[in-house]
């Protein structure tokens, strides 16, 4: 069969031209799909060496599961001490992650600190020798698909806008990611990061992936519904960061009650409040999990989780991996953490990035008027 011929030379041979192996991933999308072709893709990105550890391989990476009886929801903990390797540049030169020696000059689109846009894809062909990007069409809009080489699942890449704009929410987020979600038939998730945890905030990015996130299995009683009409349900369930639920059939609905909520959300604060979006499909059924957030409250920190949390540890799935190398008084060391974890470390960590402040169902239902 020719799409098998194709699938080999991407994982048998994966240091040929990026063109020959874009030329045959192109191949396979057109002909079986968007989900082959992202799932060659990603093979090949692993066996390059371009993603800088195989997530099939279970050496080096721990995890735990937790049972929450009151959400309904297993919690992952993961040691993943791979995802330290993002900061080792020598490593990241050999494995073709980034290039020695560029004349960051001729890079487009400096940040504050003079840094080029690491997610423009003029600057990713000048300086990530070993990436390939799969152009994909999003609700009208150009993105480009690229291996996160610092993965966190399986499968997890990086959609990234074509035009260099701000990683800040708009109502046109909801149709790129139920167009992406579509276009994989419900086989990848996507996520949005607003301003909780997104690590490049000048350029418009999302993550996906084909793993589940936990909080999927979120328990819904009858006192949760917000709303149970015009084909859709909007939920309000229990957990420990405030979420809302929108799922049906109707797409296009489900776009519109998800952006009442998070413009809603962000009318209680302009400059702080920001959100976590998880898109996903099952059969016919959209669901999008918008979870809200505080930019002053990001950090778990006080429970022993460096750095922001973002869609991947609010949707259930809290990612460890940083170990100082010399003990200090004082530095929060993820090891320790995953290894002393339990139910109530999850609830805690959870607890921590809350917002004190909370959109009740009164101010959703008068952001209609």
């Amino acid at each position: 069969m020719k799409i098998d011929r194709y699938l080999r030379k991407l994982s048998k041979h994966p240091q040929r031209r990026q063109e020959d192996i874009l030329s045959d991933v192109h191949i396979l999308k057109e002909r079986v799909g968007l989900v082959y072709a992202l799932l060659a893709l990603y093979r090949q990105q692993v066996n390059s060496g371009f993603v800088l550890a195989d997530p099939l391989k279970p050496g080096g990476k721990e995890e735990k599961r937790f049972f929450d009886p009151d959400t309904g929801i297993t919690f992952r903990l993961q040691w993943n001490p791979y995802r330290e390797l993002r900061h080792d540049r020598q490593l990241l030169i050999e494995r073709k992650v980034i290039a020695e020696d560029v004349d960051k000059t001729k890079l487009i689109n400096p940040d504050k600190k003079g840094e080029p846009c690491f997610l423009c894809e003029y600057n990713i062909k000048r300086q990530n020798p070993g990436e390939i990007l799969l152009e994909i069409d999003l609700a009208g809009g150009k993105y480009y698909a690229g291996a996160n080489f610092a993965y966190i699942t399986n499968n997890h890449f990086t959609i990234m806008s074509a035009e260099h704009r701000p990683q800040q929410y708009r109502k046109k987020i909801l149709e790129v990611l139920n167009d992406f979600v579509d276009k994989t038939d419900g086989y990848f998730r996507a996520i949005f990061n607003g301003l909780a945890g997104a690590s490049i905030e000048e350029h418009e990015h999302l993550q996906v992936t084909t793993e589940k996130f936990p909080i999927e299995e979120i328990k819904i009683e009858d006192k949760d519904v917000v709303q149970d009409s015009d084909g859709i349900r909007i939920l309000q369930p229990k957990y420990y960061v405030p979420i809302w639920i929108v799922e049906g059939r109707d797409r296009t609905k489900i776009e519109i009650a998800a952006d009442r909520i998070i413009g809603a959300w962000h009318r209680l604060n302009e400059r702080d409040h920001t959100e976590n979006i998880i898109s996903g499909k099952s059969g016919d059924i959209y669901r999008t999990f918008v979870i809200l957030r505080d930019k002053n409250k990001l950090a778990g920190d006080k429970v022993g989780k460096k750095g922001a949390m973002a869609a991947f540890e609010t949707g259930g799935n809290i990612i460890l991996s940083y170990k100082p190398k010399v003990k200090s008084e004082g530095e929060t060391n993820e090891r320790e953490t995953f290894d002393n974890a339990n139910l109530e470390t999850v609830e805690r960590l959870l607890e921590e990035i809350s917002p004190e402040r909370q959109l009740t169902e009164v101010e959703f239902t008068h952001s209609g008027d």
